[in-house]
């Protein structure tokens, strides 16, 4: 019953890669939910729940297209693994560690992705790491940010519903 939450999220992970992402695109920018998703995971439990959960999200995320099959795993793990040791070697209280947090962590899962899934020349990098994954990565850190501020109950539904 404990794994049921996970199970989830690897379906939103998997319903997203392989349905939504075209959805919920703007222009270049996406969202790297499934190092988001990794990374909320990493902040709530322990080390060795971050570890297996981003293997599984990898290998979720690289299901559709096999041909990198393991990088995600890899990267995800690393993220979620690091992230959660971090979170319990600093004081993460505030919202803005938090988010912060969040933010690297996104940023350190853009930097392998790009270098795999991208083809460039030697000095484009800089360009096309400023046009797609410097966006996708604020686009994301902006909705961890949306669900702290939920999950502090800065916004809820019975707010939202008193302003109209």
């Amino acid at each position: 019953m404990r794994f049921v939450p996970y199970l989830l999220y690897l379906f939103l992970i998997a319903f997203y890669r392989t349905i939504l992402v075209e959805f919920f695109s703007i222009m270049w920018a996406e969202i790297y939910l499934s190092a988001l998703i990794v990374l909320l995971v990493a902040l709530n439990k322990d080390c060795l729940t971050a570890l297996w959960f981003g293997f599984a999200a990898g290998l979720i995320y690289d299901a559709p297209d096999p041909s990198y099959l393991g990088v995600h795993m890899i990267i995800l793990a690393i993220i979620g693994v690091v992230a959660a040791r971090i979170k319990d070697h600093f004081n993460l209280e505030s919202m803005k560690s938090r988010v912060l947090l969040v933010l690297a962590g996104l940023f350190v899962y853009s930097i392998p992705r790009l270098l795999l899934y991208s083809h460039f020349g030697k000095g484009e990098f800089v360009g096309i790491f400023l046009q797609g994954p410097v966006l996708s990565v604020i686009y994301s850190a902006l909705i961890g940010w949306i669900f702290f501020v939920m999950r502090s109950g800065r916004i809820s539904y019975k707010k939202l519903k008193s302003l109209f």
